[in-house]
């Protein structure tokens, strides 16, 4: 699986979908921590990891990860390393034995230690580091950056979730801390992604639940586009201050997926296969608009480490112009006195303030609407930054209005 996500862009969160915990463990925990494991690696490697062959980085970082985060015997971590590497690539079996058993005495670095950088402490690559201590400030960056190394926890949407029926089945719910309708799971998590998937409870990030409710109450039309799978649809509608819902993203088979998320739903909303730029509304038709944009998802980066190894700041003009066409075509649809929400998994400016300067509409500030505990960094045109903490994602919501 490391391989795969390294070498041909295979996203982890779908190669694990049926991986035991230990293997979860691993996979993940490698790709947070790849920059950690190669800064220990290297100084026992003739070449840089970089010219190894995926399946040997793999196995090298694998049995570090094991040997110094996860406490297996060094023994026991370099056995298995060796014993992968020669299923895979015989020849490297030599290699991984000799470079693990010297990494493995490393001490691992402290994340107090400012001796040490940052992007060694916790994970990240240095042009992300370095535009996040921009962005959010010396204080609050190294706060950011922990965050993203601790596993997601399961949250569950409550009023969507067969809570008692898991609570009978050994699950621990408790509700969040910030936002009301959420509920984490503190044990039992085999029972509740048994109930997922069967459709008795819905996973979602607490702070996504936060940002679909921060859209103004319509009794007309509300748009949620580029909507699968259908979560902050899902909150909208059994919210009930949306009750004429109209849902469309433009993969047919996430529209499908989309379908069987909100089959539960009383006032399930009206679903199409249309695309974000182009979707069967009238001009001036909807009281309200949701855009959740496709984007970089640098504010996920605990659910899907990976990220921050295939992004570079150069990408983001080009989902930028992907993004301000989706605005651009969503801005016409609200009808005088409507709102446009637009949010984005993305901490970055680009994706986000500078998609939507220059529209037409009133900015209106949002930090309002979100709950009061939430940590947030409110921007100069109303929007706001909420940072990836333990109980959350990172997000950057937007609210604007279309003069009455």
């Amino acid at each position: 699986m490391l391989a795969r996500v390294e070498a041909h862009g295979a996203h982890a969160a779908r190669l694990l979908g049926d991986a035991s915990p230990a293997e979860r463990e691993i996979v993940l925990g490698v790709l947070r921590w790849q920059l950690t494991l190669d800064h220990l690696l290297a100084p026992h490697l003739r070449r840089p990891a970089a010219g190894l062959d995926p399946a040997v980085r793999a196995a090298l970082r694998a049995g570090l990860y094991e040997a110094l985060r996860m406490r297996t015997p060094v023994p026991v971590a370099v056995a298995e390393a060796v014993r992968v590497a020669r299923r895979l690539t015989p020849p490297a079996a030599g290699l991984v034995n000799a470079v693990l058993r010297r990494a493995a005495a490393a001490s691992w670095p402290d994340p107090g230690d400012a001796g040490a950088p940052l992007a060694v402490r916790f994970s990240h690559p240095d042009w992300l580091v370095e535009r996040w201590r921009s962005l959010l400030g010396e204080e609050a960056l190294a706060t950011v950056l922990a965050a993203d190394q601790q596993p997601a926890p399961l949250a569950l949407l409550a009023a969507a979730t067969r809570c008692e029926e898991l609570e009978a089945a050994g699950c621990r719910l408790v509700p969040h801390a910030v936002v009301p309708g959420v509920v984490t799971v503190a044990a039992g998590a085999e029972a509740a992604v048994a109930a997922i998937r069967a459709g008795r409870a819905y996973a979602i990030d607490a702070t996504a639940v936060a940002v679909a409710r921060a859209l103004p109450a319509a009794s007309g039309l509300t748009a949620d586009l580029a909507a699968a799978p259908g979560g902050k649809s899902l909150v909208l509608a059994l919210g009930g201050s949306h009750p004429r819902l109209f849902s469309a993203d433009r993969n047919l088979g996430r529209v499908a997926l989309m379908r069987r998320n909100l089959a539960g739903c009383a006032s399930a909303p009206a679903l199409a296969a249309a695309d974000a730029t182009a979707v069967p509304l009238r001009r001036g038709s909807c009281a309200a608009v949701l855009v959740d944009a496709p984007c970089s998802g640098t504010g996920t980066l605990r659910r899907h480490p990976e990220i921050r190894w295939r992004l570079r700041a150069e990408d983001l003009a080009a989902l930028a112009a992907a993004q301000r066409a989706i605005v651009r075509a969503a801005a016409p649809l609200l009808a005088p006195g409507g709102h446009l929400l637009y949010a984005t998994c993305s901490l970055e400016p680009e994706e986000n303030a500078e998609v939507v300067a220059g529209l037409d509409l009133e900015a209106v500030p949002v930090g309002e609407r979100l709950p009061a505990g939430l940590p947030r960094r409110d921007l100069p045109g109303g929007g706001v930054v909420v940072p990836p903490r333990p109980d959350g994602d990172g997000f950057t919501v937007h609210l604007l209005r279309r003069p009455a």
